[in-house]
């Protein structure tokens, strides 16, 4: 009888054959999974980052529309009856300045729960060119630089920066 069955002994060399060529594609699969995740995670920082600078981008540069001279470094931040709680008191740049959020709002108010993991900060400061970079200057200049800094726990910290001229 010219029929031939495979022996447990074969049977089982397969399957560590297969095994061992299976772990390494698999650890692969893993790998790529983890890169997808956190390629999105970046990508929703990104976004939560540019939506709070083109809502800062809409505003006056100083507190009066028209300045003469900007106002002092030492008042950037809210100004009377404007709260960075309620971002629609907002209406000049340097009001954003120290403004944080876990997790982040739009700017009427509602909790984007779906980002809880996200923390948003914004710094506005004077800056000037010199030697063609823009370094913080401790006086009043025509150019303000507003920074959005976006962290979360798996992909730490991601800034857009953006400097805003007042002529």
């Amino acid at each position: 009888m010219g029929e031939r069955a495979f022996t447990y002994i074969e049977i089982l060399a397969a399957i560590m054959v297969l095994s061992i060529a299976l772990i390494p594609l698999l650890s692969q699969f893993y790998i790529g999974f983890q890169a997808n995740q956190t390629g999105e995670l970046v990508s929703q920082a990104t976004n939560l980052a540019e939506a709070l600078m083109e809502e800062i981008k809409t505003k006056r540069f100083d507190e009066n529309e028209f300045p003469v001279e900007p106002v002092n470094p030492a008042s950037l931040g809210t100004d009377s009856g404007e709260t960075i709680a309620d971002r629609r008191t907002l209406d000049d740049i340097d009001d954003y300045h120290t403004l944080q959020e876990n997790p982040p709002t739009t700017s009427d108010g509602i909790v984007l729960n779906e980002f809880s993991l996200f923390r948003r900060q914004v710094t506005v400061d004077y800056v000037a060119l010199s030697s063609g970079a823009w370094i913080a200057s401790g006086v009043r200049t025509y150019y303000k630089r507003i920074t959005v800094n976006v962290t979360h726990p798996k992909i730490g910290s991601r800034a857009l920066e953006t400097i805003m001229a007042h002529y």
